[in-house]
């Protein structure tokens, strides 16, 4: 659990059926009273519901006088006095209300720089896709809500769909190569990835000392947060953009670690005859006889999105060149 931005828990246990002192009922009147008053408007009644129920639920003051109460119990009893009256107040609603104030009042709040221009949630139903990250991984509450915002675009507050969107999104990512293998395999790929970096920093640091010797550093470009940029549909969406390469991005790491996985688990299995074994059979349009050749395609495919990444080329030009990768002219790094 990230201690940055988590709210700050009592150090004293309190136990469920320990009676409570005159101190704690006093406290839980006040947040009862609190609750029912504040009906301002109904975005300031969530918040002033959410904010009781938190205080009350930490500090377990829902357990009675006489102690032994449960958290279900006291909403089924109590909680018609703060709900104008409404049918008791379920346990899953209380979450929602809770989460809501938690997010809005305590994680983004404490959360630090980078949450300049982000819209807050305006509504429980909202945040509902986020509560399962608020105690353990606040920060990734915040990436997916900061994702939703982009989604929304400027000065717009996400909906559900967008925020749930964006969570299933990142989940997806975490869904990466490293999350399926062991401990040890972690190791060794995290240390082929070290080394790999390590050459392929000095490649760039040596190229970059180079360039600098032709031509002067031009200045970097200076990035905008997506959710800043607004929607105009007689331009080009660069948000929508991002959205559909990431898409495809996911797509093909999906594809690419299916077949690797399925390769891996029956080499490993069979051994070098494996591939050997298949090759000689013909299964139709499902023969496997053009292995070699159809991975050599995708290693192409690779290869050409690679070079369409550096291609310099102007509006129309990139459709007169040939789809030889040596036809498509790159900028100089």
């Amino acid at each position: 659990m990230t201690s940055a931005i988590t709210p700050e828990i009592v150090d004293v246990e309190i136990l469920e059926e320990s009676p409570m002192t005159l101190r704690e009922v006093e406290e839980l009147v006040a947040a009862e009273t609190a609750i029912a008053t504040a009906y301002a408007d109904k975005l300031q009644r969530n918040l002033a519901i959410g904010a009781g129920l938190t205080q009350i639920f930490r500090r377990k003051l829902y357990r009675g006088e006489d102690g032994g109460r449960k958290w279900p119990e006291y909403l089924k009893q109590e909680s018609r006095k703060f709900t104008l009256g409404d049918d008791p107040m379920g346990p899953d609603t209380a979450w929602y209300l809770r989460g809501f104030y938690q997010f809005r009042c305590e994680v983004l709040p404490q959360s630090g720089h980078g949450l300049e221009g982000i819209e807050l949630p305006a509504s429980p139903r909202q945040i509902r896709p986020l509560l399962g990250q608020l105690n353990s991984h606040p920060e990734a509450a915040i990436a997916i809500w900061k994702a939703a915002c982009t989604d929304a675009g400027k000065n717009k507050t996400p909906t559900f769909d967008q925020v749930q969107r964006a969570a299933l999104a990142h989940k997806a990512n975490e869904n990466n190569e490293a999350r399926r293998l062991s401990a040890a395999q972690k190791e060794q790929l995290e240390a082929a990835r070290s080394k790999a970096m390590d050459v392929s920093l000095r490649q760039a640091d040596q190229k970059r000392k180079e360039h600098d010797r032709r031509d002067p550093v031009p200045a970097a470009e200076p990035t905008v947060p997506g959710w800043t940029l607004p929607k105009d549909d007689g331009a080009l969406d660069a948000i929508e953009e991002c959205k559909e390469i990431t898409r495809a991005i996911n797509k093909a790491h999906e594809a690419v670690g299916l077949l690797r996985g399925i390769l891996y688990k029956r080499i490993s299995v069979h051994g070098r005859d494996y591939m050997g074994f298949l090759r000689q059979v013909d299964a139709g349009v499902y023969s496997l006889s053009t292995i070699d050749h159809e991975v050599q395609q995708i290693g192409e495919d690779v290869d050409f999105v690679l070079a369409l990444l550096v291609a310099d080329v102007g509006e129309g030009e990139l459709s007169q060149t040939t789809v030889d990768l040596s036809a498509i002219p790159t900028r100089e790094t």
